[in-house]
């Protein structure tokens, strides 16, 4: 959805966003959601991150070039608690959204596997097209943990061609590790789709 995109101009003092997306990260409880958006907007990591309780809001303004002047994409990031009882919230939160990342955790098959039930809800609530990305959290805990517990990349490819997903990313927010690629790719995806000029996006 491209209503909520904002071309503004830049002002003499202060650098405004020429454009501003809305990105909604999606996924069941504890998968690591909250530790991506934190990551990404303050280069900062607690294992003992609360759990989201609604919605929680975060901003990033990323670094972008358009028609030869340099300028930022705003992203808004929503952070939607994956409790059942937060779901009936689910409408609102994914009104205007530009971006979404499908997330779930690389050492518990039951969070891939209940992914279905937002793929569900997008398309129920007209978001079956909206530019997305599937998200395998906590690699860093891949390594240690016992072999039956981590998620076969095999039963992972097989969920992505089940759901007509292209792209897939595994990240640690607690390494860094491709964290700042995962919101660039996304937000190229997004200007691609709705046709928005730019120069470079690094």
């Amino acid at each position: 959805m491209a209503d909520f995109i904002n071309p503004l101009k830049e002002s003499e003092n202060d650098l405004k966003p020429i454009y501003i997306f809305k990105i909604c990260i999606l996924g069941q409880e504890r998968v690591g959601k909250t530790c991506i958006a934190k990551r990404l907007c303050f280069d900062t990591f607690d294992v003992n991150t609360k759990e989201t309780l609604g919605i929680e809001f975060y901003t990033k303004d990323l670094p972008i070039t358009v028609n030869g002047e340099d300028t930022i994409v705003r992203i808004s990031i929503w952070d939607f608690g994956g409790r059942e009882q937060f779901k009936k919230l689910f409408p609102y939160y994914i009104n205007g959204a530009n971006g979404i990342f499908m997330v779930f955790n690389l050492i518990d098959l039951q969070t891939l596997l209940r992914l279905d039930w937002w793929y569900e809800r997008l398309s129920e609530y007209n978001h079956a097209f909206t530019p997305r990305m599937c998200v395998g959290a906590k690699n860093d805990l891949v390594k240690t943990a016992n072999e039956k517990a981590r998620v076969d990349d095999l039963v992972i490819k097989r969920f992505m061609e089940r759901h007509d997903e292209n792209d897939f990313y595994k990240t640690s927010s607690k390494e860094n590790c491709n964290i700042d690629l995962i919101f660039r790719e996304l937000v190229i995806k997004i200007l691609e789709k709705i046709k928005l000029d730019y120069d470079r996006f690094p």
